[in-house]
């Protein structure tokens, strides 16, 4: 009884933090351009963290995934992005995993950056969330700078045929 107490706790708490967290980044806000790319990101501001997972909260449908790591003995918590996105990439970070976080400057954001890389500092493993300009890797075809338009698409790592992609490719 007392496990399933604590659990339901955990729970509520992290669905709590969750919650003001996406409302942090919610719609509305007036800020960012609005040309669907999304807030000003300024990538030659780079900001590093390197920390413990403490949490990973992403299901879908109840906004933006969030990592809580533990860094420094203080907790921090990173909105990460689109829960597709992540699914789609196999980010799946389990407690006491230490990862190693690139930030870029943002002033439109609430927490005044955004995660642009994380590393899995035991395996190696990197997952990219942001461009080289900064725009969003999880925009997909439809949203964010240079994931569509004339002369093709954009894969999800910013690469493919479309000279705006990124980091275009020729097939």
């Amino acid at each position: 009884m007392k496990k399933t107490l604590k659990t339901l706790t955990v729970l509520l708490a992290t669905a709590a933090l969750a919650g003001t967290l996406a409302a942090q980044q919610g719609r509305g806000t007036g800020k960012g351009t609005m040309d669907g790319s999304g807030p000003l990101v300024d990538p030659t501001k780079v900001t590093n963290v390197t920390g413990d997972v403490v949490s990973f909260a992403a299901v879908p449908g109840q906004g933006m995934p969030t990592l809580v790591l533990n860094v420094g003995g203080q907790e921090q918590s990173f909105v990460l992005g689109s829960y597709r996105y992540l699914a789609a990439q196999n980010f799946a970070p389990a407690a006491g995993d230490r990862l190693h976080l690139t930030l870029w400057a943002c002033t439109s954001c609430p927490q005044g950056n955004v995660v642009a890389e994380i590393q899995n500092v035991r395996t190696g493993d990197v997952l990219k969330l942001r461009a080289a300009d900064g725009s969003p890797l999880f925009a997909g075809r439809r949203g964010g700078r240079g994931m569509h338009g004339a002369g093709g698409f954009c894969n999800q790592d910013g690469t493919g045929p479309n000279p705006d992609c990124p980091y275009h490719t020729t097939n």
